[in-house]
């Protein structure tokens, strides 16, 4: 008996289905808007010969001809695409995010719609991503810096208990924790847990996940509900549960969803002994065969009414928080014009602060972190504070590099490697004659901001001393 065969009866053309499942997954990617263009990219990655196909159901998305190196290049070192699963990117699709929206990931990490969301919000607005395990902040934290995200606010809270907030959110993603048998073409190993007593033990925490949704979310907003698995248990089921939980207090509909380019087929309105809503059919279940991804569950949600009392009290402002100490922008400013000629009116976008000693950072003015819970990290650390002579990280230099005007090294492959590796080298006197002495520079590769250096001029060459750091060196060789 095949693992899947629970599921004949509700899935056309179960000989394509089990050819697809057992057949290798796509790779796939997003341009990030932020720092480039789909044509540009495009363009691009075709000259050093990596073939990509447009995702005809979403635009500025591309699959890899081939599934290799693609998280070996400056270009995805740099942020200018993100690598992603083609159908987990849908729920963010849906979704539908704008610039200067409150939204709110309650499931966040690795972080994936997360980035999705806020590029879609041209780094506007205020985006909430929550992650209760405060072990898997570590990618979240490496993809907001490497994309130059600045209006991502992180918490580390169970979103099944998230606070009340003063303002209600005006859409969620609710991409739930899940047996994850969708995802078995890439990772086999999750059909050894696929059973319905996995189903049965985290659908009540997907139910309250969904609850709290629901109970957040201001009426006129929206919800989008995803699991990457076929059981009814955690994708129907959960649903109809949560919309019981909350009515009639709070009105819902899951709406009607038209994505051209794109294949699926319908909720489920009856599974087993359980019947389901009518507008259930409105949700979407996506099988591997029919668009050669993994598998897929989304419910979008329209919040219409609610009738609760939900009075919050106004918070502090996060601004007034004695651990957030504010920058001396005058110096700090001043000094990137001199060094770098990047304009001070870069930053009028932006509020600059620091809650350590260590980094400044920048958010988005219109950014609105929340106070409780306390966020565990928000904003872009840009440059390093303590020292004489500020040194620009090396997200920063990603972010500003473009605006710089001064003291920039174009380093040329064989460097370039050697840079990512933090080694010690040399170059020639003349690519170095226009500076202004030794200190801090930006490093760059023919048009890509990689991070800081310094450099020593020593009679006919230059000496540098790469920063790149230990973090990133992992996923920086033979890059170029």
């Amino acid at each position: 008996m095949h693992i899947f065969d629970r599921y004949k009866t509700i899935i056309e053309d179960w000989p394509a289905f089990l050819a697809a499942v057992s057949s290798p997954l796509p790779t796939a990617l997003w341009h990030n808007p932020l720092k480039t263009t789909s044509d540009s990219l495009f363009k691009k990655m075709m000259l050093k010969g990596t073939q990509l196909s447009p995702i005809n159901w979403h635009s500025g998305a591309f699959r890899f001809k081939e599934n290799k190196g693609v998280g070996a290049s400056l270009e995805y070192l740099t942020g200018l695409y993100h690598v992603q699963e083609e159908i987990a990117m849908l729920p963010a699709v849906l979704l539908q995010p704008k610039p200067g929206e409150y939204i709110f990931d309650m499931c966040a990490a690795p972080g994936n719609k997360t980035a999705q969301a806020a590029v879609m919000m041209q780094n506007k607005g205020t985006l909430i991503a929550n992650e209760v395990n405060v072990g898997r902040m570590r990618p979240l934290r490496q993809m907001i810096n490497r994309l130059g995200l600045t209006n991502v606010v992180v918490t580390n809270f169970d979103a099944t208990r998230f606070p009340k907030q003063p303002a209600q959110f005006d859409k969620i993603i609710a991409d739930v924790h899940c047996s994850c048998e969708g995802t078995s073409r890439k990772n086999p190993d999750v059909l050894q847990t696929v059973e319905d007593q996995y189903s049965s033990k985290v659908c009540a925490a997907q139910i309250a996940v969904l609850t709290r949704a629901l109970q957040l979310c201001k009426p006129g907003g929206t919800i989008v509900y995803s699991t990457c698995t076929y059981a009814p248990a955690e994708n129907e089921n959960v649903v109809q549960q949560a919309l019981e939980t909350v009515e009639p207090k709070i009105t819902a509909k899951i709406r009607k969803i038209k994505m051209p380019g794109l294949k699926w087929s319908p909720g489920l309105l009856n599974w087993e002994q359980q019947t389901y809503r009518k507008d259930m059919e409105n949700c979407l279940r996506i099988y591997p065969h029919q668009n050669n991804t993994g598998g897929f569950f989304v419910a979008v949600i329209d919040k219409l009414a609610d009738d609760r009392r939900n009075k919050v009290s106004m918070p502090v402002s996060f601004w007034d928080n004695p651990k957030v100490n504010p920058v001396d922008e005058e110096w700090l400013l001043g000094r990137l014009t001199e060094r770098f000629g990047i304009p001070k009116s870069v930053f009028d976008e932006f509020i600059l602060f620091h809650t350590n000693k260590k980094y400044a950072a920048i958010i988005c003015k219109e950014t609105s972190p929340i106070t409780k819970p306390q966020p565990h990290m928000l904003g872009l650390p840009f440059i390093h504070i303590n020292m004489k002579n500020p040194k620009p990280t090396t997200p920063g230099t990603m972010f500003l590099g473009n605006f710089a005007s001064k003291n920039i090294l174009n380093l040329n492959d064989g460097q370039t490697t050697d840079y990512l590796k933090g080694k010690i080298f040399t170059v020639a006197l003349e690519q170095v004659a226009s500076f202004d002495g030794d200190g801090y520079v930006l490093i760059k590769n023919q048009d890509l901001f990689l991070g800081a250096a310094i450099i020593y001029v020593k009679g006919d060459k230059g000496e540098v001393h790469g920063q790149f750091p230990k973090a990133w060196q992992e996923n920086a060789t033979n890059l170029v």
